[in-house]
């Protein structure tokens, strides 16, 4: 076997390319020489849309196009499949026009005969010029180039780049980045750290953001900013994110074993356009969870890149399937440049992420009203389609401050809490932030709480017009945002819906006060069977919510014996009280008030039934239903 043939087929490639190059500096007389490198990495959309065989024809068809352009004297060689070279004997001026041919022949749409179709590449060039002795090394000029080719890719303006010191040098730095970060699996360099994602309204947490750090042996800690797109672009991401997911299933196993009684936010993952590109994402996401033994429902997911759902049809499948089994699904970066506002109504999501592009009051270039107008309009109609809002990368009190003015659900940032290794955050269940403050009110019925024209409308039963008039005669106070939405407290509106329907004063709950022996033996003997059938009876069986999950399941047995203590005492307030701490953990854990109430209503009709026909302790029967019904009359007071 030859020594070529015996090498890699890149190997072999490159080395093609390299002796090309060669040829056309020995051939190359005085006024000079050009290295050029085609780079159409873009073919991997065509690929998935059309299949590898149209891909390689719009290779084909680029690879005419370049050959029409180039010189008839010119060297051409292929570096890689999407990458091509040419050489040639050109001056500077002659170099600096054959890249600018090439860019916009490569850019030109391109038929594709198999697919019956025109694609155009975003195709980008890289110029490299050797030394005036012409003694440049072949292989540092392809690197040159190609490295050029990535920086016109990446930078807004022409399709064609001349590689510079500059260029060289983020290029060598990149090669060396890629070749650390390859080994920094194996060394066991990568850490999680957690950020928490915190509620506008109550200051509690809602949610964590598992990020990557590498703990590079010479450069310290490095934030993901600083490696990530080094990873994207060499395909090391799928290996980032495999870890990364391994690694946080493991994480959030652990923590529910250290602390079973407690309800944990769901841990957030940010999925790449790569990841989801690959296609088997669904499969690795479900093995991970298996393995650790963890509920789908404990993660969420962050998608950066909504066109990626575009370009592959099983990659939204495979979100859907995962929001199908309890996945939050969240579009991250909204509002940038690849953002559609038909994205929300289209894609299989459950909540958005602002990009910060959108606040520019937020990322302190002050003043940026038209901005801030924007954002607001899409918190507006977010909410409207019933998707959570979240605002990351809060830094200073004058940005959270136009964060509430924002109306939002959720906030992350430094200024509410950094970035931490898991073991800085194990009581998360406990851990609350000051940051609700004045904007929201203080009251416990949220009585401050401002409140779009819809809900407004809603709570009403009348029309939208009707709510603008009563706002416009001073009947219901309101006020107005930056972009000129109108907003209503919540206490306001709910003073004139007592008004206008005149609605009845309840009388008190008559909480028994005396053992209820019967309802304490139920409990212990058959209280979780009852809690599970309630609970299973709220959902869809194949999309069970908090109270039928592991976390609401573990609560339960807790919540369980307190109130079977409580009513053997004769106790109603402890068993009001242990009660009301079970519903406090199912809306931290993602469960909304109509679950809660309907569980409590589920579970005191199924134990009810049991004590009258089992026990033949009617008065008992009775007595539960009342002691579930304060319960959950004291739940929605307090929402």
């Amino acid at each position: 076997m030859s020594g070529d043939a015996a090498q890699p087929e890149h190997e072999c490639a490159r080395r093609h390319a390299e002796a090309s190059v060669v040829r056309a500096l020995a051939h190359a007389d005085s006024p000079g020489a050009a290295v050029l490198v085609v780079d159409a990495a873009d073919v991997e959309r065509v690929d998935e849309a059309c299949g590898h065989a149209a891909g390689d024809a719009a290779l084909a068809a680029l690879e005419l196009r370049v050959r029409d352009a180039a010189p008839a004297d010119a060297e051409l060689a292929r570096l890689t499949r999407e990458h091509l070279v040419v050489a040639a004997a050109l001056d500077g001026p002659a170099a600096l026009e054959l890249a600018q041919a090439l860019a916009h022949a490569v850019r030109a749409p391109l038929a594709v005969a198999d697919a019956d179709l025109d694609v155009q590449l975003d195709a980008t060039v890289g110029l490299a010029l050797p030394p005036a002795d012409l003694r440049g090394d072949a292989g540092a000029l392809l690197r040159d180039a190609a490295a050029a080719a990535r920086a016109a890719r990446r930078t807004a303006g022409p399709a064609w780049r001349l590689a510079d010191e500059a260029t060289r040098d983020r290029a060598l730095r990149r090669l060396r980045l890629e070749n650390e970060l390859a080994g920094a699996l194996t060394r066991d360099e990568l850490a999680l750290y957690f950020q928490p994602i915190v509620s506008l309204r109550r200051g509690t947490v809602i949610g964590v953001e598992a990020l990557v750090r590498w703990r590079h042996p010479d450069r310290g800690l490095l934030g993901p900013a600083q490696f990530l797109p080094v990873a994207e672009e060499s395909g090391l991401i799928i290996e980032i994110g495999n870890w990364m997911l391994a690694a946080t299933c493991r994480q959030v196993a652990q923590w529910g074993t250290s602390h079973p009684e407690r309800v944990l936010p769901p841990v957030s993952l940010n999925v790449s356009g790569r990841e989801l590109r690959d296609g088997t994402f669904a499969e690795r996401f479900a093995a991970a969870v298996t393995a650790a033994g963890v509920p789908p429902e404990a993660l969420a997911l962050e998608i950066e890149d909504p066109g990626v759902l575009d370009e592959r049809a099983d990659a939204e499948e495979a979100l859907a399937a995962l929001r199908a089994l309890g996945v939050r699904i969240v579009l991250d970066r909204f509002g940038g440049a690849r953002s559609s506002l038909a994205d929300l109504a289209r894609l299989p999501i459950d909540g958005l992420k602002l990009d910060r592009s959108l606040l520019g009051p937020l990322t302190g270039s002050g003043g940026a009203h038209a901005e801030t107008a924007v954002a607001d309009a899409i918190v507006a109609l977010a909410q409207t389609l019933g998707l959570s809002i979240t605002i990351p990368g809060i830094e200073t009190d004058a940005q959270l401050a136009t964060v509430r003015a924002l109306h939002a659900d959720a906030a992350q940032g430094h200024l509410i809490a950094r970035p931490a290794p898991a073991s800085s955050l194990a009581d998360l269940e406990a851990l609350e932030i000051d940051i609700a403050g004045d904007a929201w009110g203080t009251a416990g019925d949220g009585a401050d709480e401002l409140l779009p024209l819809s809900a407004v409308a809603e709570a009403l039963g009348v029309s939208s017009s009707t709510v603008r008039r009563l706002a416009d005669q001073g009947v219901l106070p309101g006020t107005r945002t930056e972009g000129g939405h109108r907003r209503f407290r919540r206490g306001d509106v709910q003073r004139l819906a007592r008004e206008r329907r005149k609605t009845p004063a309840l009388r008190p709950w008559e909480l028994p006060r005396q053992p209820l022996p019967a309802t304490a033996e139920l409990l212990e003997h058959d209280g979780w069977a009852l809690a599970e059938r309630a609970a299973r009876s709220l959902y869809d069986p194949h999309h069970l919510g908090w109270f039928a999950a592991p976390q609401g399941i573990a609560r339960a047995h807790t919540w369980l014996a307190a109130l079977t203590d409580a009513v053997a005492a004769g106790a109603p307030r402890e068993a009001l009280a242990t009660t009301a701490a079970y519903a406090d953990a199912a809306t931290l854990g993602g469960a909304s008030a109509a679950e809660v109430v309907r569980f409590l209503g589920q579970f005191g009709t199924a134990a009810s039934h049991e004590l009258a026909r089992g026990y033949s302790a009617a008065e008992e029967a009775r007595a539960l239903q009342r002691i579930m019904g304060a319960a959950a009359e004291a739940f929605l007071e307090t929402r």
